[in-house]
């Protein structure tokens, strides 16, 4: 499979306009696609265009590249860090399982028959969404199947008219004695609905209408109880998600929102209106604009206070949550960044210009307490001084909508 270990090339650099910036990274040899985070932080794993996944050590500094993962014939579109393996999703329409400790692959799960749009991964059952219109259920662990014999998917959800794409898994009350990976799978489609599945027996059990453009993002409440829904309307749908019934809509964006995160009592969400918000999940009010990007907001991430977002217009962003006060800019992509994640003084980023840049985010509650807070008026200074054309062509050039 040419699997391999690699150490990741570091660029360093020092000017004003990247004075965050630790590290550059320019081992993929396409844009990125995809980009998450082992549940213990350690590991960093991406997909990009040149039908690739690396992993890095996030621990490290500099971070290095501990693998690559080789064998996709088309471009990675999702991954998910499960135990000791990388699940990896491709446009080949197959799922990889790899060990992270060899970079082998261990198993190709096909049955999908067009691209592979998300991946998660729960108990011993992986699920994934599809331009198939299907979700599917594998078994994690194949050590007693083939998937030749067509053994790994052991539930096909049918029933979306188009693509699926986001999903969440709800796992029951263990008193229920359900085993691991049962419960309900929600999953949200470009045909403008969100379905509720049954795990065990792969029916579905309610159907979420209202919305009039395809879904993109999904999210639950830490109850359990409420489901969040929104898409290419620009609006946010909550629901009873035992009952189906419609409860609220959250409006205030004016373009299609890309994503959705929980976190305690409030929501926050990113749009191609060129901005993010923030909701209280009781009122469904909201309460904070971030305000500043000049392209879609298409990754968002919430770490110690602090709201990360990542943006078309090459940039992302640090924001204080509770305030909205913006904190600082990264710059220096030369096209949309299209995932973040964050470790304890460190903000990973990948974007379409094929690199992962590492930045530095320590410091600023400091700057707050010696009154160098960076403010939006700042901001706009600093953009008339600094921007090149170089980033207001990658603006233009881009896409205002994502596609399917």
């Amino acid at each position: 499979m040419g699997c391999r270990p690699s150490k990741g090339s570091a660029t360093k650099k020092g000017t004003k306009q990247q004075k965050y910036l630790l590290q550059e990274i320019r081992d993929h040899k396409g844009g990125i696609n995809c980009m998450v985070l082992s549940d213990d932080a350690s590991l960093l794993v991406t997909g990009s265009d040149d039908k690739t996944v690396r992993m890095w050590s996030t621990l490290s500094d500099p971070t290095e590249c501990l693998g690559i993962l080789e064998g996709h014939d088309g471009y990675i579109t999702c991954c998910a860090v499960h135990e000791q393996c990388v699940i990896t999703g491709s446009s080949d329409a197959t799922i990889r399982k790899w060990f992270i400790a060899t970079a082998e692959c261990l198993a190709i799960y096909t049955g999908h028959s067009s691209r592979i749009s998300r991946l998660l991964c729960v108990g011993h059952l992986i699920f994934s969404t599809s331009s198939d219109h299907t979700t599917r259920a594998w078994l994690f662990d194949l050590s007693e199947v083939s998937d030749e014999q067509g053994e790994a998917c052991i539930k096909v959800f049918q029933g979306h008219t188009k693509g699926t794409y986001p999903l969440i898994h709800v796992p029951m009350d263990e008193d229920a004695g359900l085993d691991l990976g049962a419960g309900i799978l929600v999953t949200g489609s470009a045909d403008c609905t969100a379905r509720s599945w049954s795990v065990d027996s792969g029916l579905c059990l309610k159907i979420f209408r209202g919305h009039t453009a395809p879904l993109n993002c999904l999210a639950l409440d830490h109850g359990k109880q409420v489901l969040y829904t929104a898409g290419g309307d620009g609006l946010i749908k909550s629901w009873n998600l035992m009952s189906g019934e419609a409860l609220k809509v959250l409006r205030g964006h004016e373009g299609p929102i890309f994503c959705l995160m929980i976190h305690k009592r409030m929501l926050y969400s990113g749009s191609s209106d060129k901005s993010a918000r923030s909701w209280v999940l009781e009122f469904g009010e909201c309460t904070r604009i971030y305000t500043g990007h000049r392209h879609t907001v298409s990754s968002i991430r919430l770490s110690d206070g602090m709201l990360y977002t990542g943006c078309g217009d090459t940039m992302a962003r640090m924001f204080e949550a509770k305030s909205g006060t913006l904190k600082r800019i990264f710059k220096g992509h030369e096209n949309a960044i299209v995932c973040v994640e964050t470790v304890p003084g460190k903000l990973f980023t990948g974007s379409y210009d094929g690199s992962i840049r590492v930045w530095n985010t320590t410091g600023v509650k400091d700057e707050t307490v010696f009154g160098t807070d960076f403010s939006e008026k700042d901001q706009r200074n600093e953009d008339l001084e600094e921007d090149s054309e170089d980033v207001q062509k990658a603006v233009k050039s881009l896409d205002p909508y994502l596609t399917y």
